[in-house]
């Protein structure tokens, strides 16, 4: 389950998606990295948020 969310924090990465689990913010960092949509990732837990942001 992907969710937008307006007030996303300011990274220099691009935001490319949010999740409820940890695992599917890893399981997609990982797919966009053998796809080659981009060459690394971070999953950031955002609490006042409650989901992980996936920034590549």
């Amino acid at each position: 389950m992907t969710l937008t969310i307006g007030a996303a924090p300011a990274h220099a990465e691009r935001l490319a998606g949010v999740f409820r689990e940890h695992s599917e913010c890893e399981r997609t960092g990982t797919y966009g990295i053998i796809q080659s949509w981009w060459d690394d990732y971070s999953c950031e837990w955002e609490s006042r948020y409650l989901y992980y942001f996936l920034y590549a």
